[in-house]
């Protein structure tokens, strides 16, 4: 009879921490669907021809100028 008693004592307390973690969690996730359905109607760009190209690839030139000699 003592476990009965027990489990009934804290079966509600129980109940309400899963009631609270199901709610946060469709929370968040409509939340993270309306950013994402929000961020798809989002103009994107301007992007860049070669991000990785080297800019200053005419100041590179190894010749008499240089302090490489």
């Amino acid at each position: 009879m003592k476990p009965f008693v027990l489990i009934a004592c804290f079966l509600p307390i129980a109940v309400i921490w899963l009631v609270m973690k199901l709610s946060l969690w469709l929370s968040s996730s409509v939340t993270e669907v309306n950013y994402v359905r929000e961020d798809a109607k989002r103009q994107h760009g301007p992007y860049l021809d070669n991000p990785y190209a080297d800019i200053d690839q005419e100041d590179e030139e190894y010749g008499s100028q240089s302090d490489y000699q």
